[in-house]
């Protein structure tokens, strides 16, 4: 499948949820032009605790569905699904750009981190898999790097559970404790849903440490890379389309959720069967798929 040769195509972009509208908000204020198809596998969510294998199969498979439906590119707004997806994914289509967070985000931390003390919050996969710690090092070998999973804070964050600021803030310290022991200057956000906790992750890492936003540094990768291919959308007097597309029946409270966050008055979100997204995987992709005997970014 290749690369559509046309400005006017959309970006495409997916999570298991809705923490992938970072991503797409980052596009809104980039790239205001371009129309994006947004997918949500909210029926298979969280992709945290689940087998690489099977994270692995999901990328694949709804990138197969996001270039059936005609993107330009593919962002992974999820960084669990970047660690075990993202190459199976770009060797099953590799005309089609499949731009993953762990690599923007490195190349980020790296710049931003003066003594190069790095810190990162992630899921389970995330963090287990050392895909930043990789990352990093390959560029700077004396630089350090400490993980933290912070299981806890993200379920309260999947779920839109943000309003109790008090109760974030005494879990955000409690998993941020171990970095700061470790004198980091940069905190890498290893998870999407974690950008709807800016506010508190701010307050309780203070001024003296410099966070990473890996949705926003995807976006100015994927912006530079359309503009090389004159691929870019410029923006223009009608608004964009964005079209909303999750695998759960919870498109009523999805719709809601993304209304607010995208601050927009209405959204219209549409289902699709599992059964129908897994027969989108062309054949010759349903089997052994090419490269994907390391999962990891990097």
């Amino acid at each position: 499948m290749t690369m559509p040769n046309n400005p006017s195509a959309p970006i495409g972009i997916f999570d298991s949820g809705p923490g992938g509208l970072a991503v797409l908000r980052k596009v809104r204020r980039l790239m205001p032009g371009e129309d994006v198809l947004y997918f949500g596998d909210t029926a298979r969510q969280p992709y945290g605790p689940q087998p690489i294998e099977s994270v692995r199969k999901y990328a694949v498979e709804i990138t197969a569905w996001l270039a059936k439906h005609g993107a330009k590119i593919v962002i992974i707004g999820c960084n669990t699904a970047s660690v075990a997806g993202r190459q199976a994914a770009q060797d099953c289509f590799p005309d089609l750009p499949v731009l993953g967070m762990i690599e923007p985000a490195v190349r980020a931390a790296l710049r931003s981190s003066p003594r190069k003390r790095i810190g990162v919050w992630g899921t389970e996969i995330t963090i287990q898999s050392k895909a930043y710690d990789q990352g990093i090092l390959k560029t700077a070998p004396d630089a350090s790097v400490n993980g933290q999973g912070c299981p806890e804070l993200l379920r309260l964050a999947e779920n839109g559970q943000i309003q109790d600021k008090s109760a974030l803030r005494e879990l955000a310290w409690r998993y941020y404790q171990p970095l700061a022991e470790s004198g980091m200057d940069t905190l890498v956000l290893g998870c999407t849903d974690l950008t709807c906790l800016r506010d508190v992750i701010d307050e309780v890492v203070g001024p003296g440490v410099h966070v990473v936003d890996p949705a926003e540094e995807v976006v100015r990768e994927a912006q530079q890379l359309l503009q090389a291919r004159d691929l870019l959308q410029p923006a223009r007097d009608n608004p964009p389309h964005y079209r909303f597309t999750i695998t759960g029946n919870n498109r009523d409270d999805f719709a809601r959720f993304t209304a607010a966050f995208m601050d927009m008055p209405r959204v219209e979100v549409d289902q699709i069967d599992l059964q129908d997204l897994q027969r989108t995987i062309d054949p010759a992709h349903a089997g052994q798929l090419p490269g994907c005997e390391d999962p990891r970014e990097g």
